[in-house]
């Protein structure tokens, strides 16, 4: 019963992609940014599928378990912060603009070509390494629900990604992101409901939870600056996070954007209090010598030992949907940094429309595969791994992008000295240092805002820079 509910999902999400690929045809609008056509309620839900990775739903319980409650709730408590960011800072600004991705909006404000080089591949970069935690989440689906050998689950979960972002778009991505945004939040309220009413007592579950894991609610489990880091982390990226950015710009008008935003910060909010305070007492109460080795692997379990296989399979379908939600807006991240980005604007000017959606169908198999590839050897903990991910962008792309909107003094060199600065700083931290995790931030980020602002009081913009000034007005 669980495989054929999820056989079901994949193949609806392929006619879904079929269907998209009808209205797409030629056209770069279409497939890039949905044709800009976007309602509000469309928009909210996408917008929540977006963010809500494999990450947010599957590894949550795990990871409350496995590094305590605090660390879990600063990544939680700076998603809303962020999308309120987002709101206030960028929607409006960014969608007046009219252009596809964020390299469009740093290529309009800076006229860099080493911006216009070095910004796409930091999204490729930072997104393969996004999408190969989500590859990770699609294979726990198959092999702790669907008892499919881990390589092969890894690699028929790949298949159908690659495929329904291939041949629709981001207007296949929107379709199936409005129904899996709704599937995500369904299946959370039900989980929960059934996980309350298996516990004996809320109140007993909860202490049943302090006893077995009594460091949960301490801070002693991290050093403080993984708390602040993580916090810090969300609360600035989703202003810069490709796949995020890319829906400000479906949108149907600049308002319907920042509502959408905030529709979405609610109902993710919703969404993880739910997990938080049911989910995680539930799992500590309810399941038996719990394995923190592999934490993101209790989340099946509790579904295991509460719901009947017909649920099973709509909680798994739902993991999967916000597995394929956040990794087909990676992929369109990833095919636009390059088709449209690199390859049309840059390598080949001149290249017709057609041309570039050939490029981007190209792109999104090769980056799609590697990233499969890659992932057969799984990284320890997903929401680890993709809140480093974010954090490389952030701390690369946060303050040029916004001071660029708001400061009018930020000068195309000191846009370049933040973004490279900030980019090396966080590199080198994660890689060359023993840092507290999700820390790295907090030097890439303060130093990007200092390299940017330092270096734009100290030079001069080029005339004609830039071909008019955002409008930011109310």
């Amino acid at each position: 019963m669980v495989i054929a509910v999820v056989v079901a999902y994949f193949a609806f999400l392929v006619v879904v992609g079929l269907l998209a690929r009808r209205r797409v045809k030629g056209s770069t609008d279409e497939f890039f940014v949905a044709g800009r056509s976007l309602g509000t309620f469309a928009n909210s839900w996408a917008f929540l599928a977006s963010l809500a990775s494999g990450g947010s739903v599957l590894a949550t319980v795990g990871t409350a378990l496995a590094l305590g409650f605090p660390y879990g709730a600063c990544l939680l408590a700076g998603a809303p912060v962020g999308f309120t960011v987002a709101s206030i800072l960028v929607a409006r600004p960014l969608r007046r603009l009219g252009r596809y991705t964020v390299p469009d909006f740093f290529r309009w404000r800076y006229r860099s070509r080493l911006i216009s080089w070095l910004l796409p591949i930091l999204i490729v970069v930072a997104s393969s390494a996004y999408i190969v935690a989500q590859m990770k989440g699609a294979s726990l689906v198959a092999s702790s629900v669907l008892g499919i050998d881990y390589k092969w689950g890894l690699w028929g979960a790949g298949i159908v990604f690659i495929l329904y972002v291939s041949i629709g778009g981001f207007l296949s991505v929107t379709w199936n992101d409005i129904f899996q945004g709704i599937l995500m939040f369904s299946a959370i309220v039900g989980f929960s409901i059934a996980v309350l009413s298996a516990m004996d007592g809320y109140g007993a579950s909860y202490e049943a939870m302090h006893d077995g894991f009594p460091q949960l609610g301490e801070f002693a489990a991290l050093p403080m600056a993984s708390y602040i880091g993580g916090f810090l982390t969300w609360a600035v990226a989703i202003s810069v996070l490709p796949h995020v950015i890319m829906r400000v710009y479906s949108a149907r008008s600049a308002r319907s954007a920042r509502v959408s935003l905030n529709n979405a910060m609610l109902i993710y909010a919703v969404m993880m209090l739910l997990s938080a305070l049911v989910l995680v007492p539930g799992a500590a109460a309810l399941l038996e010598d719990i394995d923190l080795s592999n934490p993101d692997a209790l989340f099946f379990a509790l579904s295991e030992a509460v719901l009947n296989p017909l649920m099973q399979g709509v909680v798994a379908a739902a993991v999967l949907a916000a597995i394929m939600s956040t990794t087909a807006g990676l992929l369109m991240a990833c095919n636009s940094a390059i088709a449209h980005d690199l390859y049309g604007t840059l390598i080949r000017p001149q290249a017709s429309e057609r041309e570039v959606l050939r490029v981007a169908s190209i792109a999104t198999w090769v980056v799609g595969l590697g990233c499969t590839a890659i992932a057969m050897n799984p990284p320890e903990m997903l929401i680890v791994l993709y809140t480093a991910a974010v954090g490389l962008l952030a701390a690369s792309c946060f303050a040029p992008m916004v001071l660029g909107i708001w400061w009018s003094r930020t000068t195309t060199a000191g846009a370049a000295a933040g973004m490279l600065g900030g980019a090396l700083a966080f590199g080198i931290a994660f890689v060359g240092f023993d840092m507290p995790t999700s820390s790295e931030i907090l030097v890439g980020l303060p130093l990007s805002f200092v390299l940017t602002i330092g270096v734009s009081l100290t030079t001069r913009e080029v005339e004609g820079a830039r071909e008019e000034e955002p409008a930011v007005a109310a």
